[in-house]
């Protein structure tokens, strides 16, 4: 299967949501209640189930990990350039920042779910390991760009959150169940194997359904395609080019491109509406990134056959 076809799929189910939400289903309730269901049950299954099943050591290796911690490093560093563009305040700049290195879980999830559980279990690593250090980042720019207030106790409730976060509880929990030997019994499993095998095809419709195709103010539209190039162009190429120096191959190096290619997550939109952000912005870009990674996602993926 070409790269193409293969992320068809899960593009179809982001704009079946995109319908639902618009000619269907118009609550803005049932898509958030849909997204909690995915965020903090299906997809935490999903993980839990495939860690704790996994070869761990043939899942992964340091440099899988390197190589996806260096192109997200690399789209921080890149992404911080938006703060001297002409035009932008300060607090945009750091709603915006974290589009350039964030990364929509949902999507990343699906493209491996076809490829086994030692794929699965190498992307719920990366996603464990990750997901805290780019919150962080992103915490951190917004409470430092609030206008009075206490950002540093901000900062704090949200890494607290951050810690308690259901994707690394669940990544966390399956490795530690995995290295101590520990195994599911049968109708435990085929329970959470039925909940798993929904987690993907409703976090897509729910993605979708977040999307919002409107246009951006021209005095942000600079940034938001200097920050879609980074996350979309930038990143997926320092992850190509750190698995080639650090003997990353064949499947891992699909993960870690995968990872790195995916465009950033829907919860930048959230996070930024929280911390009095420019979140308006921030969901324009997202939905402009989603959709630029239709073209973009399958030449990336191509480079690893």
């Amino acid at each position: 299967m070409n790269a193409a076809a293969l992320v068809l799929p899960e593009f179809a189910l982001l704009l079946i949501g995109l319908l639902l939400r618009r000619f269907a289903w118009r609550s803005p309730e049932f898509w958030v209640d849909l997204e909690r269901l995915v965020y903090f049950v299906l997809f935490p299954v999903l993980l839990l189930r495939t860690t704790l099943a996994a070869d761990l050591a043939a899942a992964g290796s340091g440099g899988v990990l390197l190589a996806a911690l260096g192109a997200t490093g690399a789209g921080a560093l890149l992404g911080a350039v938006v703060r001297w563009l002409p035009g932008v305040d300060r607090m945009t700049a750091a709603s915006g920042w974290q589009t350039a290195f964030r990364f929509n879980t949902f999507i990343a999830l699906a493209l491996v779910d076809d490829l086994g559980v030692a794929a699965l279990a190498l992307m719920g690593v990366l996603l464990g390991v990750s997901v805290p250090l780019v919150n962080v980042l992103a915490v951190t720019a917004l409470a430092r760009s609030a206008p009075g207030g206490a950002p540093g106790g901000r900062a704090l409730d949200v890494l607290g959150a951050v810690a308690r976060n259901p994707l690394i509880i669940a990544t966390v929990t399956g490795l530690s169940g995995n290295l101590l030997g520990l195994t599911l019994p049968g109708p435990v499993d085929a329970t959470l194997s039925r909940l798993a095998a929904a987690a993907v095809p409703l976090g897509l419709l729910a993605v979708g359904a977040a999307l919002r195709l409107r246009g951006l103010p021209r005095g942000q539209r600079l940034m938001a395609g200097y920050l879609g190039a980074v996350k979309l162009l930038a990143v997926p190429a320092v992850a190509l080019a750190l698995c080639a120096l650090l003997g990353v191959d064949g499947e891992q190096r699909f993960v870690v491109l995968a990872f790195a290619a995916v465009p950033p997550a829907t919860a930048s939109y959230v996070l930024a509406a929280r911390m009095n952000g420019n979140g308006t912005f921030v969901a324009a870009q997202v939905s402009a990134a989603t959709t630029a990674a239709l073209f973009t996602l399958p030449l990336w993926l191509a480079l690893t056959a």
